[in-house]
């Protein structure tokens, strides 16, 4: 009696979404168009479709997933409380298996034995603690947003590196605090522009455009990674500020057409944006294999993936553990020998020369990769590496419930996976 339960904006589901599927877009435009590169056309990473799709993702999509996260890091103690295991120990556990792989398989992807120096896209993680942990400390100095602007704009002159990931600690870090200062009541403020779709397509234009003129003219597409110095980059100090100033008015410009133009009613991307870690980890392997052999067995891989997450849809509709371990065992036995039979040796290294070919298998399989990775296996598999097998409920409740979507009570509160679940009296 007297209970008002707080109904659920999918909006916030829904960009969540959005921006998780555009991070394996990003990552394998990158690596696919490196290879397009080097066997065919010089610059081609750059200037063309694949460099404009880059830019407009690398703009924006890790500066909008900050503003989520503070956005729903409102209580500071609770953020700190639960930064360790909800942030700091996925981070351990993955950096461990990437620098275990990276010996074992002899490439060259964390290989340094130092958990001080994230591998690749594993900063996020580790950026994310730093700005939980110590929110509690910062959020008690009075101009910590304004300075945090300015350290973002003038931390090209510093000689950071991988490092603590610093540069992109400091590169990041204020949209994090926008998103902790944004109350509710300025969020809607800003959503009713949806009222005046004129200038929501302006805006879409200007960013657009940008976009577009950044192709030709911006900075080399490492330095939208914003983690080396301007240096580093052979960039002038006033150059590389003024193209941060530039990189922070397109990013809070995307953000904001964005929460006006995506629906707040349920839709299939919600279901990717509550489940975003497992994308958001296991995608980097396929990146890796596009880089280091190539676009075909890229797409391969995904197509392997995807299987696998067929295979988990078909337990969770029928649920017959025998038919579903069968399939299982047997699909990575023979992921296995395909692998290593030596029959995909001719295409290593290769991707198609032909464009209308070669995009439709860099965005399929990055999308494919995307969807496929928010099957029930794979957020299982993501619960086992973080958990552990002592932590898993081997009972008939969690026998029946596996692969479902559930509420982990130890998220913090403010955590984008439980927004608005709390009833309020």
């Amino acid at each position: 009696m007297g209970e008002k339960i707080k109904e659920r904006d999918y909006m916030f589901d829904t960009f969540r979404g959005i921006l998780m599927l555009s991070i394996p877009i990003s990552h394998f435009t990158k690596a696919s168009a490196n290879w397009y590169q080097a066997l065919y056309e010089p610059g081609f990473a750059h200037v063309s479709f694949c460099g404009f799709m880059y830019i407009t993702i690398n703009v924006f999509v890790m500066q909008a997933f900050m503003f989520l996260s503070g956005y729903f890091s409102k209580k500071p103690d609770r953020a700190r409380e639960t930064a360790f295991r909800g942030v700091l120990w996925p981070y351990l556990v993955f950096t461990t298996i990437t620098m275990l792989f990276g010996y074992g398989f002899k490439v060259g992807i964390g290989t340094w034995f130092s958990y001080l120096t994230p591998p690749f896209a594993l900063w996020f993680l580790f950026a994310l603690f730093l700005y939980r942990f110590f929110l509690r400390d910062i959020v008690k100095f009075r101009w910590a947003l304004p300075m945090s602007i300015v350290m973002m704009l003038i931390v090209g002159a510093l000689p950071f590196n991988d490092y603590l990931a610093l540069g992109r600690v400091f590169s990041y870090f204020p949209f994090f605090l926008i998103g902790y200062y944004c109350s509710k009541e300025t969020l809607d403020k800003i959503r009713t522009l949806k009222k005046h779709p004129v200038i929501l397509v302006l805006l879409a234009a200007v960013l657009v455009g940008a976009s577009i003129l950044l192709v030709f003219k911006g900075p080399w597409l490492s330095w939208f990674l914003l983690k080396d110095s301007a240096s580093a980059l052979n960039m002038t100090l006033w150059g590389d500020a003024l193209m941060r100033l530039v990189v922070f008015l397109l990013a809070c410009g995307w953000i904001t057409l964005m929460v006006n133009i995506l629906p707040s009613t349920k839709n299939f991307l919600c279901y990717v944006g509550t489940n975003t870690m497992p994308i958001y980890i296991f995608h980097l392997g396929i990146r890796h294999i596009i880089k280091i052999q190539g676009l075909y067995l890229g797409v391969i891989a995904s197509l392997i993936v995807a299987w696998f997450s067929l295979i988990s849809l078909l337990h969770r509709k029928h649920g017959n553990w025998a038919v579903s371990t069968v399939l299982t065992v047997l699909s990575i036995a023979g992921a296995a020998v395909l692998w290593n039979c030596g029959i995909l040796d001719p295409l290593v290294g290769l991707c198609p020369k032909n464009l209308a070919v070669f995009y439709p298998l860099v965005y399929g399989s990055a999308l494919l990769t995307g969807i496929s990775l928010c099957a029930p296996f794979w957020v299982k598999l993501y619960d086992i590496l973080t958990e552990g097998f002592l932590r898993i409920p081997f009972s008939v409740d969690w026998l029946q419930n596996f692969g479902k979507p559930k509420e982990d009570p130890e998220n913090p509160e403010g955590n984008p996976e439980n927004y608005n679940k709390e009833a309020t009296k």
